[in-house]
């Protein structure tokens, strides 16, 4: 089947629905809600979790199942993070084998992880044009008092 995957009903709610195209009335809707960081999620790939999470969830965009998206996520960022320290620290060159001057290995890995957290950020919105693609209902909009105007209109 070529062609991108298929955009998950809920991102075509919060994006817009120009084309008006027939959502998936069956599509399963996983639990809602922040999931929680594996035990094993240390240091600064445990803070960006607890950086993206809170705001992720605050927007209604995290499930219970995006947990494995959020580690790699995280970790891509702490690589991205270890690898732009190394590059501050050595530089951008750095001696190779033969005393020449190489390029830093670190700068491979920056851009690999940079990559990594592209593809999955992007899954939650998390870059400036992601979220021009999405439209959050406001808390006024979401409320209880939205519900009962919903219905009355």
């Amino acid at each position: 089947m070529p062609g991108p995957p298929p955009t998950p009903s809920r991102l075509v709610e919060l994006k817009g629905n120009p084309s008006k195209k027939r959502l998936n009335g069956t599509e399963p809707e996983p639990t809602k809600g922040a999931p929680r960081p594996p035990a094993d999620l240390k240091g600064e790939a445990l803070a960006e979790w607890g950086r993206i999470v809170p705001e992720l969830d605050g927007l209604g965009l995290l499930a219970k199942v995006d947990r494995a998206y959020l580690v790699a996520y995280c970790e891509a960022w702490a690589t991205f993070n270890a690898a732009r320290e190394a590059m501050a620290e050595y530089g951008p060159l750095v001696a190779g084998r033969d005393g020449g001057l190489v390029k830093n290995p670190a700068a491979q890995v920056m851009r690999d992880a940079a990559d990594l957290m592209l593809k999955f950020g992007s899954r939650f919105g998390l870059s400036p044009s992601d979220r021009t693609r999405l439209s959050v209902p406001s808390a006024a909009e979401d409320g209880p008092d939205a519900q009962v105007l919903s219905l009355l209109s």
